[in-house]
C-alpha cells in the first residue's frame, strides 16, 4: 500500500488571502454591471412598484376600447379607487 505524503492532499485550507480575492471579484463584478446597465433595464425596487400602485405616475388611465360619450367625454380607468371616471 502506497502512504499518502502532503503532495496527494488536494484538500486547501480557507485563508484570507482568498476571501479578499472574492470579495475584490465580487466588487469589481457588482461595479461594471452597475455601470453598464441602462437605467431603464436595471430591476424594479419596492418602492418603485409601490410608487406605481400609489399613482405616483399616472392614477388615471384613457380606456381605449370604450367610444367617446355623446357629450364629448371620454373614459379613464383611476388606478387608486379601481373605478372608471368620464372625463
Amino acid at each position: 500500500m502506497k502512504k499518502k505524503t502532503k503532495k496527494d492532499s488536494t484538500k486547501k485550507g480557507m485563508s484570507w488571502s482568498g476571501i479578499g480575492d472574492a470579495a475584490v471579484g465580487t466588487l469589481a463584478t457588482n461595479l461594471a454591471t452597475s455601470l453598464f446597465t441602462r437605467e431603464e433595464n436595471k430591476p424594479a425596487t419596492k418602492g418603485d412598484i409601490q410608487k406605481l400602485l400609489n399613482g405616483g405616475i399616472n392614477n388615471l388611465i384613457l380606456v381605449k376600447n370604450i367610444p367617446v360619450r355623446m357629450d364629448g367625454t371620454r373614459t379613464y380607468f383611476d388606478t387608486i379607487k379601481q373605478i372608471l371616471i368620464y372625463k
